[in-house]
């Protein structure tokens, strides 16, 4: 796509308008805004596309876009804590979220079929049963598994297991009281489960975790890169898994066609993390306790999305 002038720019949204309310044209106009934001983004300087930003957020177009009910909780969840369970409801197409969508206009449902087949949205919506499939193979090998999920979000993936029998211990560590609502509520019967209402920060400060878990996840690291704090993390939950224990991170992989149009149109600005970053943070692990680091790329993204994972387990 050549680059509009400044003046071309309103014609060219006025055209995507017009093409996104057309019955079955959402997915066509959706996939030019994404090439549209993606070659301004790269071929303006920064304080022009924030000028670019501020039309396209001014025009019609972006009324539009906020009749998908993916956009709309975006925006209205902005910087809330709830933010990416409520995010991954939808991609799951939760019943908890059945209202949100069935309840959008035409376009909106047209547009949110385009949307959640995006490739980070369609990553991080199989992220759900791929955590279930680790945590079958941990209760596998370990009956009576004690689990510990930093960063729970809802726990969808408790619905998903072969045999929530065989968990010893499930504990999820949430700072918001509303998502830790949200996950009890929505829980199978039978869960062995246990609540951590703290941050991180405070969880890398508590020794008394310390030896406790089969398995440790944190499936969407915060922050950026592989900066202090978050090695810290690593090395605190490392420290307590049990021997033979096995800790997961996960995180968004490197930038994906869509990045630009997130940022415009969903205030969503995801850490874009390198292997070379994962591999980092595994390194926070003592080498002496460490056993088998890996960094490896998810399944289930659509074009150009991935999620990184990486892998360590303690030493027995």
């Amino acid at each position: 796509m050549s680059l509009p002038d400044a003046g071309e720019l309103v014609p060219v949204l006025d055209e995507l308008v017009d093409m996104a309310w057309e019955p079955g044209w959402g997915p066509a106009a959706l996939a030019r805004l994404v090439q549209l934001c993606g070659t301004l983004k790269q071929s303006l300087p920064p304080a022009a596309w924030q000028l670019a930003r501020a039309e396209m957020l001014g025009h019609p177009l972006h009324r539009l876009m906020q009749e998908d009910p993916l956009i709309r909780a975006a925006q209205e969840m902005a910087g809330r804590p709830g933010l990416l369970p409520l995010l991954q409801d939808l991609l799951l197409r939760h019943e908890a979220v059945r209202d949100r969508i069935g309840q959008a206009s035409r376009a909106g449902r047209d547009l949110f079929e385009a949307t959640t087949a995006l490739g980070h949205f369609s990553a991080l919506r199989g992220q759900t049963a791929f955590l279930a499939r680790v945590i079958d193979a941990v209760l596998e090998r370990h009956p009576g598994a004690e689990i510990l999920s930093l960063g729970a979000g809802h726990l969808r993936e408790a619905a998903l297991l072969a045999e929530p029998g065989k968990l010893g211990r499930w504990v999820a560590q949430e700072a918001d009281n509303g998502v830790i609502a949200t996950l009890r509520k929505g829980l199978p019967p039978g869960i062995p489960l246990r609540s951590l209402r703290c941050n991180l920060s405070y969880f890398v400060r508590k020794p008394y975790l310390r030896g406790c878990f089969d398995l440790i996840l944190l499936p969407d690291l915060p922050g950026c890169g592989a900066a202090p704090w978050l090695r810290e993390l690593v090395d605190s939950a490392f420290a307590a898994l049990k021997p033979g224990g096995l800790l997961l991170l996960g995180s968004a992989g490197p930038a994906p066609p869509e990045a630009a149009w997130m940022e415009v149109f969903l205030g969503l600005r995801p850490c874009w993390r390198t292997a070379e970053e994962m591999s980092t943070l595994l390194a926070a692990a003592p080498e002496t306790e460490a056993w088998r680091p890996r960094v490896f790329h998810g399944s289930g993204g659509g074009p150009g999305g991935q999620r990184l994972y990486a892998m360590v387990e303690r030493r027995r």
